[in-house]
Order: C-alpha cells, then structure tokens, then sequence
C-alpha cells in the first residue's frame, strides 16, 4: 500500500460552514478601508435560507462550488473599488491556505460609506 492510498484510509475529515464564514469574516473585517460588516438584506436574506450565515457573510455551496456574499460598510477617503478587489483576493486565498478548498466567486456588495462627524467638517 503506497504512503497516499495509507493517508487517504485513515478517515474523513470535515469542515463546518461555519469555519468557512468565519474565515471570511475575519479576513474582510482585517482590510483597511473595511469599517464593518453591514446586515444581509432581507430581501437577500430569504434568497439564501439553507446557506450559512454570518454576520455579512452568506457562504453558498451548491453544484460543487463555494462562493461567498460579503457585506461591508467602508470607511470614507478609500477606493471602493480597489478595497472590494483586495477584499475578494484576501477571501480567496485564506480560504485555500487554511483549509485548501478553492473558492470560486467572492461578491462584494458595499452598503454605504460610514462618516464620522470629523469627516463631514
């Protein structure tokens, strides 16, 4: 019996979606320009009821593939647009580092902007 067919015999490993949330989580809540999280809208959320959730994140897994909706509310003075990309590439890569599952769509839906009252003056 060759060293792989061995490890492959020892048993089954398995990851609740819950860990997969959670990395997403922490790993968008950690991308400066991210303020916070920001509520699935209900509209959304009823769309996605046997998915897990996770304050902003919904973790879908259908047809073999992983993908994720991510909700953030940013902070103003940073681009959008380039966050939202660093957001989807850090998500991508946490993802298969610490549990090696590639991840096949990360969408970014930013819900606002969050203005102190230091930047309104």
């Amino acid at each position: 019996m060759n060293e792989e067919a061995e490890k492959a015999s020892i048993g089954r490993i398995e990851i609740a979606p819950e860990v997969l949330t959670t990395i997403a989580l922490y790993t968008t809540l950690s991308m400066e320009g991210v303020n916070q999280m920001a509520q699935v809208p209900a509209d959304v959320s009823h769309l996605f009821r046997r998915s897990a959730r996770q304050n902003g994140v919904i973790l879908d897994f259908s047809n073999g593939s992983i993908s994720f909706e991510i909700y953030v509310l940013m902070e103003p003075r940073v681009n959008v647009l380039e966050t939202s990309r660093s957001i989807q590439a850090a998500v991508v890569e946490a993802i298969d580092k610490m549990v090696g599952i590639p991840v096949d769509i990360v969408n970014v839906h930013v819900e606002d902007v969050v203005y102190s009252l230091d930047d309104a003056a």
